[in-house]
C-alpha cells in the first residue's frame, strides 16, 4: 500500500475536493473514474451498463457521475483517491495495481488462460474471491469485481511471427513491468520500456521494432496505423479490478451496498464479453481499414510460445508473489478447464 503520494497526486486529490464537492461519504453520488474515453468503447459501455443499473435499481437514490478519459488523473492517481477517499470508484488495470497489491500480478503469468471463458470462470470462481477479499484486507480498498481488459498480441514492422524464434533480435515495446521485459526476453527480443503515450512514435520512427496490446487498443491508439504485422497470439490477459473506496462502501446502507455489488459484476460481464467481441472485430479492421497483414496463431503455435516463456515467467513471478500463490492459481485454471472443456488436456 502506498502510504505517501507526490505532490502533484496531491494537488489532484485536492482540487478534486474541491470541484466535486469530494467526500467520499455521500451516497447520493458516485464518482466513477477512468481511463478510457467516452465513446462506443468496452471500457466506457461498460461503466455505462453500471451507471444504468445502480441508478435504475435504487429507484435514483443513488447516482453514478462518469469520468472516462483520465479527467482526474492516471490510473494510479484515481486508485490512491479512492484509497484515500476522496473517489468512490475508479477501474485500474493489473499492471497499475501491481503498485498497490503486489499479489495481482499472478494473472500475467503468459498463456495461462486458453481462452476467456477459463478466466471468466477463474473470475467469478473461489480464487477470485479470494483474491478480492485479500485486496481489501491488505490495501483497505473495496474489490467488487475483476474483468477482462483484453488479450494482448504483438505488432510489429519486421516479418511475421508465427513462432518464437521469429522474435529473436526484435526490438519490442513493453510497459514498466518486469513480467512483461522478462516474457519478452524469453522469446530472445530486447524489451524496450517506453511510456505508452510515446509507443506509436517509437514503432513509426523505428526505435523499437514492434509492441503489444489488445487489438482494439492497437486500432484506437494507432500502432494498426503504422505497423506491418499482427500476430494474434494472446500471450497475456490483461486484468481489470473494479474498486471503490473501503469507508464508504461500509456506510452504504445494506440494500445500496446490494446494488453496487450487483452493478459491478454487471459491468464486469459487459467489459468481459464486449473485450472478446473487440479481439476478432478489431483485428478484422486491422487488416481491412488499414492494410496490416494478420496471422492467427493455431493451438500448436501458441503450444511453442508457452514452452518459451511460461518457466522463465513463472520463476521471476513466484520470487514476487511467493510458490503458494502461483500453485493457487494454477489449480484454479485447471478447475475451470474442467468446467469449460469438460477434461483438461
Amino acid at each position: 500500500m502506498f502510504k505517501s503520494r507526490s505532490h502533484i497526486t496531491r494537488a489532484l486529490v485536492l482540487s478534486a475536493a474541491m470541484v466535486f464537492g469530494a467526500t467520499a461519504g455521500s451516497a447520493a453520488e458516485i464518482k466513477f473514474a477512468f481511463e478510457m474515453f467516452e465513446g462506443d468503447n468496452p471500457e466506457y459501455n461498460a461503466a455505462k451498463a453500471f451507471k444504468d443499473y445502480v441508478e435504475n435499481k435504487s429507484n435514483g437514490e443513488l447516482t453514478v457521475r462518469l469520468f472516462p478519459g483520465n479527467q482526474m488523473g492516471s490510473v494510479r492517481d484515481t486508485t490512491e483517491m479512492v484509497q484515500a477517499g476522496t473517489l468512490e470508484m475508479t477501474l485500474p488495470s493489473d499492471g497499475a495495481f501491481a503498485g498497490f497489491y503486489q499479489p495481482i500480478q499472478v494473472w500475467s503469468l503468459p498463456y495461462l488462460f486458453r481462452s476467456a471463458p477459463v478466466a471468466w470462470e477463474v473470475m467469478n470462481g473461489e480464487f477470485g474471491e479470494w483474491m478480492l477479499n485479500d485486496i481489501e484486507e491488505k490495501t483497505d480498498i473495496k474489490a467488487l469485481a475483476f474483468s477482462q481488459n483484453g488479450f494482448r498480441s504483438f505488432v510489429n514492422n519486421i516479418r511475421p511471427i508465427k513462432t518464437p524464434d521469429d522474435m529473436k533480435g526484435l526490438k519490442i515495446r513493453t510497459m514498466e513491468s518486469p513480467v512483461y521485459m522478462e516474457m519478452v526476453k524469453a522469446l530472445g527480443a530486447n524489451p524496450t520500456p517506453i511510456a505508452g503515450s510515446e509507443a506509436v512514435m517509437a514503432l513509426q520512427q523505428g526505435v523499437v521494432d514492434g509492441l503489444e496490446n489488445p487489438p482494439p487498443v492497437l486500432y484506437a491508439g494507432g500502432a494498426a496505423d503504422v505497423a506491418k504485422h499482427l500476430t494474434l497470439n494472446e500471450h497475456v490477459l490483461g486484468l481489470h479490478i473494479i474498486v471503490a473506496n473501503k469507508a464508504w462502501f461500509d456506510a452504504l446502507s445494506p440494500a445500496h451496498q446490494a446494488i453496487v455489488r450487483e452493478g459491478a459484476r454487471v459491468m464486469a460481464t459487459v467489459e468481459n464479453v464486449e473485450k472478446t467481441k473487440g479481439d476478432w472485430i478489431y483485428a478484422k479492421m486491422i487488416a481491412e481499414e488499414k492494410g496490416v497483414i494478420v496471422h492467427t496463431s493455431t493451438p500448436e503455435e501458441k503450444h511453442a510460445f508457452k514452452d518459451a516463456v511460461y518457466q522463465p515467467v513463472r520463476r521471476y513471478i513466484a520470487e514476487q508473489v511467493g510458490e503458494d500463490l502461483l500453485s493457487k492459481m494454477e489449480a484454479s485454471v485447471a478447475d475451470a478447464e474442467k468446467k469449460v472443456y469438460g477434461h483438461v488436456d
